[in-house]
């Protein structure tokens, strides 16, 4: 996984300062640090935290992430080239509430191989940019309503609680928008490990697709179900069954020229999920 790598000009701070900024941490769980935090914790004015803040950061012990808005640097670190801060931690301070899914979680839940440096992030907050460049990492961002802020599971990194969709959230989320899931291809792959694992279970799956409210998904579930498993015939009816009349498309990025009828749905000409 891609790390971020904080400022190399590493200065002394005074003892006080010092206790301070592990107050501060402490405080946070090693998270993100905003002048309202350190305002709160030390009781003082938001523009002597301001002023703690600038002083942290020029002298290299807080890293900023955007304005306003830093990652602590691990103040017993003797060789600051080995400190690194882990992209879901900064996802989580820039975009909470949020959490890491599409490729990211299935890469996580060991449903894919392949390597991205590219970390997908779902949240609720008004986002002004889908990709968000910092340092040497990069997040794809998409906005989507709380409602739909299910199926998570919660885990630790850096001291910090990270979000992350299950592995049936995650295939679920990548059947809405396949962006996320890096195209039909690797999604199908996706879904295709999911199924012979030990995480499948095909009726958690059918009800996180009915609390997406999109009929879209279980076209593209019926369709790569009936290619990967057959005999899998419950689910499969079961998504003909909520399918919409309206024709979509098993991957919006790409050209669909040929419809499957029975799914409504228009796929690549020559499709097959089992060519190399």
């Amino acid at each position: 996984m891609n790390k971020i790598y904080p400022n190399q000009n590493l200065a002394g701070i005074g003892k006080l300062s010092r206790q301070r900024l592990l107050k501060v941490m402490d405080y946070t769980n090693n998270g993100c640090i905003t002048s309202d935090v350190v305002s709160n914790v030390l009781n003082v004015s938001l523009k002597e935290a301001q002023a703690y803040l600038a002083k942290w950061s020029k002298n290299g012990w807080i890293y900023r992430i955007k304005r306003g808005v830093y990652l602590p640097i691990e103040l017993s670190t003797k060789i600051l080239d080995q400190t690194v801060i882990d992209p879901w931690v900064v996802a989580e301070g820039l975009y909470s509430p949020c959490y890491i899914g599409g490729w990211s979680a299935a890469k996580y839940w060991d449903l894919t191989e392949q390597i991205f440096e590219r970390t997908i992030v779902f949240t609720s907050k008004h986002v002004n940019e889908k990709i968000k460049n910092i340092q040497n990492v990069s997040f794809l961002i998409t906005k989507i309503n709380s409602e739909k802020f299910f199926g998570l599971k919660t885990i630790w990194k850096e001291q910090v609680k990270i979000k992350i969709s299950d592995p049936h959230k995650t295939i679920i989320d990548i059947l809405n928008i396949p962006n996320v899931g890096g195209g039909i291809r690797l999604i199908s792959d996706i879904l295709k490990k999911y199924i012979y694992s030990s995480y499948v279970n095909v009726g958690i799956l059918f009800d996180y697709a009915k609390k997406m409210e999109n009929r879209t998904i279980f076209k593209r579930l019926g369709f790569l179900i009936m290619l990967i498993k057959p005999d899998e015939i419950h689910l499969i009816e079961k998504c003909r069954q909520n399918i919409s009349k309206g024709n979509s498309k098993l991957d919006p990025k790409i050209k669909c020229s040929k419809l499957v009828k029975k799914w409504h749905l228009w796929i690549p000409e020559n499709f097959n999920i089992f060519k190399e």
